[in-house]
């Protein structure tokens, strides 16, 4: 609540600036803050004095506003939650608007969330100058332009306390589509101690709209250019679009505005007319140098740029973008086409796709979907891609194993319970899994081993649609799309008695099956994949798979498929000294555990030439003199691993290493943990 000196003397700050034209500032930012305030005055005719909160939009108002732009707060959800990690230290709440002001996400700080509610900052909030006069996300809206808003540069009373970055964000029509701001509740007097916080969202907002250029462009042929081949990676100057024919057909804003606008002259209507080359020649040069920069000239002034050209995402004959092997010289990636929801998994299998295409056509659809498939095989993450790629996308995604639960806990955890249900429940009562995904997708993994009263119950949610609690007398209505899987003969179950028809018939609605990793035609993809994002992680770009090593692995059984894939691989990369994997570098008993199922099988074992794994015991002689520097940093790493009963993480911690370089002085200086010995050959 501002004191009502505060407000007499911002007020008479207005009438000076207004009626008198005494200057707000130094410089010409300041005018452009002093033009809002007069349209603030005179047009929008707002009352400066008003203490009162901004006005919120209903609910369906609210629905209305975010469907508008739905594609675009899918994309944009990234930006905002990577700000919000850079900013909420510091007590900045970030937020969202649309092309009218009104707030259609936001993220907050939880420790001063009621004191950010109370002064308006929440989902729903309309910030339009014409509502609340000069502020950052109304005027910035106006002006077209970021805008720094720093305390009593607002025009309300009410504002007055708070620091606004806000920057707008343009669509393909050159008009705002959002607008991205940052906002402190009190901010220290300084203007200048802003200038970081808005530096930060000017770079993610550019950012997000970059990244809602290339979902607009994906359709075409999209050269990103840079003055700099070294920050293309990184870093995107332009975006220039073009169909098959050379004809261009769109960019991001900067390029609109600094390469396409002709100026003067006319608009280049083809790439020819843009640089000096052919759009073939684009094209072979792009071939020639996969994934590569590559230079090109304008036309207009001869500066050069360097350019890394993406294809076009292909589309199948109901003109959904599919995933598929595009020509290599498109990108290092194979330039492969991103379907939302579908894009962080390998898709060069061919039933993988099948399964993907009919997965989009159901996503939609009131029709509940099972996955079927071996442990580890991605089914989780099949069911989070189609709740990702679904109108549910915005709902929770509330996942529950049937198997890793005690039986005793299932039903709370599912159906949930009322306060003093039973002993030891919490006073306040749980919402279940069910409650938890009303209106989004629930996931039930290892649904063959739910209990039989709880498959009752499930049915009677799926049919009725509401769910009674435990220790509740009345039903909660509740809307859910459910997405269930198991490794498990369900059929077989039902003809036990251990799974109930009805349910297995209310579940059976799509069913899709996963193919296990050892049968997928793009298994090698996969690996790579796989090894690639584990050595990023690690922060080992370098690393990568020795032929052997990726010729043994392809040819291994894989029980555990993807997940006994991902463990191996994160395992390796912590391993290895050098810059490539070898046989040595992988889990001891990786190979070994599938010696024995072969055996027992009576099958030959196609491993016959890969050589046995050997770890160095602590007795085992030096395979080559060690320096004295390395014989002493050897001596300390014992010391301190006996000291911490050989708990690496907390002897890397004492040392002042990562986990991943401490395992890999392990393997060069042959110190091996106890409980290791047992695999020494």
């Amino acid at each position: 609540m501002r004191r009502p000196q505060e407000i007499v003397q911002h007020v008479g700050r207005v009438i000076d600036v207004v009626e008198r034209g005494l200057p707000l500032g130094r410089d010409s930012s300041f005018e452009r803050l002093a033009r809002s305030w007069r349209r603030s005055l005179s047009t929008h005719q707002i009352d400066p004095a008003l203490a009162t909160t901004p006005r919120v939009v209903t609910a369906q108002e609210l629905r209305e506003h975010r469907d508008r732009i739905d594609a675009f707060m899918r994309i944009a959800r990234e930006g905002m939650d990577r700000l919000h990690a850079q900013l909420r230290p510091v007590n900045y709440c970030v937020l969202l608007t649309d092309a009218d002001g009104v707030t259609v996400d936001f993220r907050t700080v939880p420790e001063l969330d009621r004191e950010f509610k109370a002064e308006g900052f929440r989902v729903g909030t309309c910030w339009s100058e014409a509502a609340e006069g000069t502020c950052g996300v109304g005027t910035a809206l106006i002006d077209g332009q970021p805008m720094l808003v720093h305390r009593d540069e607002h025009f309300r009373s009410h504002n007055i306390a708070f620091s606004c970055s806000s920057v707008p964000i343009f669509g393909p029509d050159d008009h705002p589509i959002a607008v991205l701001d940052a906002s402190a509740l009190n901010a220290p007097a300084q203007r200048e101690s802003q200038l970081l916080v808005y530096r930060l969202v000017l770079d993610r907002a550019q950012q997000i709209e970059n990244a809602f250029a290339w979902y607009t462009l994906r359709p075409y042929w999209v050269l990103q250019l840079g003055r700099l081949a070294e920050y293309l990676s990184v870093q995107t100057d332009y975006l220039v679009a073009f169909d098959d024919s050379g004809r261009i057909v769109g960019g991001n804003r900067r390029a609109r505005l600094e390469l396409l606008d002709g100026d003067a002259a006319p608009p280049p209507a083809f790439i020819h007319d843009l640089f000096e080359c052919t759009t073939n020649e684009i094209l072979a040069a792009a071939h020639g140098q996969p994934g590569q920069a590559f230079p090109l000239r304008l036309t207009t002034n001869g500066e050069r740029l360097f350019a890394i050209l993406r294809a076009p995402a292909p589309r199948s004959r109901s003109g959904l973008v599919l995933p598929s092997a595009i020509d290599d010289a498109a990108t290092e990636e194979g330039a492969r086409a991103k379907i939302p929801g579908f894009s962080h998994l390998a898709l060069d299998d061919a039933r993988l796709r099948g399964n993907v295409e009919r997965a989009l056509k159901v996503a939609n659809r009131d029709i509940p979907v099972m996955l079927l498939g071996e442990t580890g095989t991605g089914k989780e993450a099949f069911a989070r891609a189609i709740h990702d790629y679904s109108e549910r996308r915005d709902k929770p995604f509330v996942a529950l194993n049937c198997a890793a639960i005690p039986e005793t806990l299932i039903e709370s955890e599912l159906f949930g319970y009322r306060d003093g249900a039973f002993t030891g429940a919490r006073s306040k009562g749980v919402r279940g899994k069910i409650l938890q995904s009303d209106g989004g997708t629930l996931f039930l993994d290892e649904i063959g081993d739910m209990p039989l009263q709880l498959q009752s119950r499930l049915l009677r949610v799926l049919a009725e649609g509401e769910v009674l609690p435990l220790g509740a007398e009345t039903p909660i209505p509740v809307r859910l799309h459910v997405v269930c899987a198991t490794h498990q003969d369900l059929p077989d179950l039902v003809q036990q008695g251990r799974f109930r028809e009805d349910l297995y018939y209310r579940l059976n609605g799509a069913v899709f099956l996963l193919p296990p990793l050892r049968e997928r035609e793009d298994i090698r993809g996969v690996i790579d994949k796989v090894m690639r994002e584990e050595a990023t992680a690690m922060d080992r770009p370098t690393l990568h798979l020795a032929p052997a090593t990726l010729d043994a692995l392809v040819r291994h059984d894989w029980p555990g498929n993807i997940r006994q894939l991902r463990h191996a691989m994160r395992y390796a990369c912590a391993i290895a000294d050098g810059d490539a994997v070898e046989l040595e570098h992988l889990p001891p008993d990786l190979f070994r555990a599938r010696v024995c199922a072969h055996a027992a099988a009576s099958r030959g074992d196609a491993f016959d030439d890969v050589p046995p794994l050997r770890l160095p015991s602590h007795s085992d002689a030096p395979r080559r003199p060690l320096s004295n520097a390395d014989a002493e940093l050897r001596a300390q790493m014992l010391a301190a691993l006996r000291r911490h009963q050989w708990q690496v993480s907390v002897t890397a911690r004492e040392l002042g290493m990562s986990r991943a370089t401490f395992y890999r002085k392990m393997t060069r200086l042959q110190i091996v943990s106890p409980n290791r010995r047992e695999f020494d050959a």
